[in-house]
């Protein structure tokens, strides 16, 4: 085997184990997200960049009044990142957190635009519920 073609192996099987650690990380979310939908409304935002100190996500849960009830964040630049709970924006309405008045003093911008994301997502599908109701309509 020439040198090129090891090197070419080798890239080959790193390729491999990175796509597999990210599907490994992506189910890994998920079942953490499962916990989250039986609570109620569930979104996701995304915030950052790909390139630029990595991109964060952030899982809202709010009930019918719009007020958040758990809420977790994926962040890091690598496949081992794991989602954590965040505490910050629970107890909070959806208006708070999309206006900014309800912003993590600690937090990157990259967390608070994927919660503003996410809290907008949910705002705008419970609406969409809302006028469902009073035209008639199920969604």
């Amino acid at each position: 085997m020439s040198y090129m073609y090891k090197l070419l192996l080798v890239i080959a099987a790193m390729w491999v184990a990175q796509l597999a650690m990210a599907y490994l990380q992506a189910k890994r979310f998920q079942a953490d997200l499962k916990a989250l939908r039986m609570q109620g409304t569930c979104a996701v935002g995304m915030g950052g960049r790909r390139y630029r100190g990595g991109r964060a996500f952030v899982a809202l849960t709010a009930d019918q009044k719009e007020i958040v009830v758990d809420a977790l964040v994926l962040k890091g630049l690598t496949v081992f990142a794991k989602s954590r709970k965040i505490d910050k924006y629970i107890g909070f309405s959806l208006d708070d957190i999309i206006s900014g008045n309800r912003v993590g003093v600690d937090e990157k911008n990259k967390v608070r635009e994927a919660a503003v994301m996410s809290a907008q997502h949910i705002k705008d599908h419970l609406s969409r519920l809302g006028q469902g109701e009073k035209t008639g309509r199920e969604n």
